[in-house]
């Protein structure tokens, strides 16, 4: 009731059909009635920890498993590697003492598996050997020195597809590279490639594009080696 869906701001790659908008404006405003009471209710939290004294030497992280389509590109939900289903909230805040700690956004791709290592490093802690993932804490922590050799991409997947409605009904995976490229496919052949840093909208797909055959080969090796360091059985296409 707080949020009137004629009033929403859709994002530009919202397609203009009349089914999508009203879909994306109804499920838009209750998602924001959602932020709204997720947001106090981390103010409970941290009103608490300040109760108890504990809010100068606690670390808070917050993350999502998957953000929601709300009609970009005719989609909803979440189940496809554009950026408003797989780029999620990572915030490290607290209050932890003057001089401690570092403040700013960082451009960094995180995979779920760096979320242990990271917490560990928040605490002081290295990571095990036998641990995947790599540790963030740096960022966030004076004095913590950063991990060597720090992911130069993320490995996204969709392993069982999901049959009826609006759901994609393939299995595909993706990778999105620290220098701004993202490239996803189905089996045995490329479906989306897109420039970040000159489309972030994601509206021109460059995967079928001759002039862009290079950089294609070039996301489907790195892909490529994301399947086989995880063990995966996916089939990439032949690029």
């Amino acid at each position: 009731a707080r949020h009137n869906p004629a009033r929403l701001a859709l994002r530009p790659n919202v397609p203009q059909v009349a089914d999508v908008v009203e879909m994306a404006r109804r499920n838009l405003a209750g998602y924001y009635a959602m932020i709204e009471n997720l947001d106090w209710n981390i103010g409970r939290l941290r009103d608490a920890l300040t109760r108890l004294g504990m809010d100068t030497n606690t670390h808070l992280m917050y993350f999502s498993d998957h953000g929601d389509m709300h009609g970009a590109h005719g989609h909803f939900t979440k189940m496809v590697p554009y950026a408003e289903s797989v780029n999620i909230p990572m915030i490290l805040g607290g209050h932890i003492p003057r001089g401690q700690n570092k403040q700013g956004r960082q451009p960094k791709l995180v995979n779920h598996v760096d979320i242990a290592p990271t917490t560990l490093g928040l605490c002081g802690i290295d990571k095990p050997d036998w641990m995947a993932g790599y540790d963030y804490s740096s960022y966030r922590v004076f004095g913590r020195q950063p991990a060597a050799n720090e992911p130069d991409s993320a490995f996204l997947q969709f392993v069982d597809p999901l049959l009826g409605g609006r759901a994609v009904d393939r299995a595909w995976r993706a990778v999105v590279t620290a220098d701004g490229w993202k490239y996803a496919a189905i089996e045995g052949a490329p479906w989306l490639m897109f420039n970040l840093n000159d489309d972030p909208y994601e509206q021109v797909n460059l995967a079928l594009m001759p002039a862009f055959r290079a950089q294609r080969k070039r996301l489907n090796d790195r892909l490529a080696a994301w399947i086989n360091d995880t063990g995966d059985t996916f089939r990439l296409p032949e690029v």
